[in-house]
């Protein structure tokens, strides 16, 4: 990432991702939900970057752009936020459903409703960490869990494919 002063550039997908990796350090100290956000808003759009990146491999790109189709819903939007901690898809479709009803912020009856809970682990030591827990439908899964699985999916196949 240049330093074009004070306001560092973001100019590739690679940039991007070393963003997206101080927002996860950043949210990882303090479970803030603004920290989720700014995640949450650079994993929806790192498949876009990969996608129109140039002098990447094909098979990076293919992913990103099959992987962006199935954020984006052209297939159909089959969401089941009962897969959320193990199907990378519906961690993918998730982000794109925040993000969009982030957005646009509707009442539909056809968007879970997304809250956050805290949460913590027992045995407890102590400083005891509270962890956020994003509650969708009836689903609740630890929002770090999920974001650093994501990043882990991008950063293995860009380190692997390109």
């Amino acid at each position: 990432m240049e330093n074009a002063g004070i306001i560092p550039e973001i100019s590739s997908f690679k940039d991007l991702l070393k963003k997206l990796e101080y927002d996860l350090k950043r949210y990882s100290k303090n479970n803030h939900s603004y920290e989720f956000i700014d995640c949450i808003m650079s994993l929806n759009a790192l498949p876009e970057w990969i996608k129109n990146a140039t002098n990447i491999s094909n098979d990076l790109k293919e992913l990103a752009r099959e992987k962006e189709l199935i954020m984006k819903g052209n297939n159909g939007f089959q969401f089941d936020e009962t897969k959320l901690e193990s199907d990378i898809d519906q961690q993918l479709r998730f982000i794109r459903l925040f993000c969009n009803h982030s957005k646009h912020k509707t009442d539909s009856g056809h968007i879970p409703r997304i809250v956050s809970k805290y949460g913590a682990t027992f045995p407890m030591t102590l400083p005891a960490k509270l962890y956020n827990i994003v509650a969708i439908g009836q689903t609740e899964f630890d929002a770090e869990f999920l974001l650093n699985n994501v990043y882990d999916f991008w950063k293995q196949n860009i380190e692997n494919k390109n």
